[in-house]
């Protein structure tokens, strides 16, 4: 058997926790996929004062500047110190998995020219899209994308739907993990909507500025438009969306919007999420899955972790950094009744 991939990892909350505890539990059976085992050597904490972990705690610098390690596997989240950490590791001749998905929307083409770069976990968690874009579907032709990306918005437009006040639900997702203290990432869009300009550069092969998508949040949909749209034969979704019909300029935005009941997109549960491919040659692909959770999101970083032990391409890393050097393409609104009408 080949010798033991070596990782270090930079962040142990939720995602971090729940991946170092698979690497330990599920040692046998991840040696097995990857081929060789998968070794968790160290880790790096904002705050290491009292921690316990599965290896030692050590500071992100000295793990950084230690040259056995094979990857670095980052959950830390935002822009800085993870850029800073991800950099630093790819210049160094290391694989690095991220869940980031602020930093790979921001800033993605622009690491992917400096090594291996790979990002399954910063789309919709445990819904295998980003290299089946990349990959799998990379010789059609995609022109469109539509999803709900976000599980919090979606459990609380859910909670809202059978009667909860906007106030209500979202606390009730506060109590149970499924939105932060402050949920403005969440309810104002910004957090779909970064996973939207991934999913574009990947489908599209065109580099975007995500603060370019429009995005409207779910604050003021209220408890009538709701009920309006029920008999009428819509629920309301906040829905990601983008297509293409040149090279000059990309529509897209995130905004709620009327689903009919009897579509797929409409029967997409609580914290669930679910993406939509209209691709040339494979035709109309649905994807859907559980978008939140540490489980869910853990499971995204170990198939990379995987892929990586076993020299497979970084895919969507590599499509990535073709964009780098590309000027932005234009991105303008879709139509307020493509691919639903709009909610406001």
């Amino acid at each position: 058997m080949r010798a033991p991939f070596r990782v270090a990892l930079f962040g142990l909350g939720n995602v971090g926790g729940a991946l170092a505890r698979r690497l330990v539990e599920d040692a046998d059976r991840i040696t097995m996929a990857a081929g060789r085992p998968i070794a968790l050597e160290g880790i790096a904490v904002a705050h290491p004062e009292g921690r316990r972990a599965p290896a030692p705690i050590l500071p992100a610098a000295q793990l950084l500047a230690q040259p056995q390690f094979d990857a670095i596997v980052e959950v830390m989240g935002g822009l800085e110190p993870a850029s800073t950490y991800i950099r630093s590791a790819l210049q160094a001749g290391r694989q690095v998995i991220t869940a980031n998905k602020q930093l790979v929307a921001a800033q993605g083409p622009r690491l992917a020219c400096l090594g291996p770069l790979r990002f399954e976990a910063s789309v919709a968690s445990a819904i295998p899209i980003v290299e089946t874009l990349a990959d799998t579907l990379s010789a059609d032709r995609i022109g469109s994308i539509t999803g709900i990306l976000n599980g919090t918005t979606n459990s609380i437009l859910a909670a809202m739907g059978d009667g909860a006040s906007y106030a209500d639900a979202l606390a009730d997702a506060q109590r149970r993990g499924l939105a932060e203290a402050d949920p403005s990432a969440d309810v104002d869009a910004h957090d779909p909507a970064a996973k939207l300009a991934i999913l574009v550069m990947l489908a599209f092969r065109r580099r975007i500025d995500p603060s370019q998508i429009e995005r409207v949040g779910i604050r003021d949909v209220g408890p009538e438009q709701i009920e309006n749209g029920r008999q009428r034969g819509f629920v309301i979704k906040l829905i990601a969306a983008a297509t293409t019909h040149d090279d000059t300029r990309i529509q897209a935005d995130v905004r709620p919007r009327l689903v009919p009941i009897d579509a797929p997109m409409a029967r997409v549960d609580g914290a669930m999420n679910a993406i939509a491919v209209d691709a040339e040659y494979a035709g109309s692909l649905i994807f859907e899955g559980p978008g939140a959770g540490p489980d869910a999101a853990a499971s995204a970083v170990l198939a990379d972790l995987i892929r990586a032990a076993k020299d497979a391409p970084a895919s969507a890393g590599s499509l990535l950094a073709t964009l780098a050097d590309a000027s932005p393409a234009t991105v303008v609104p879709l139509a307020a009744t493509i691919p639903y009408p709009a909610a406001s």
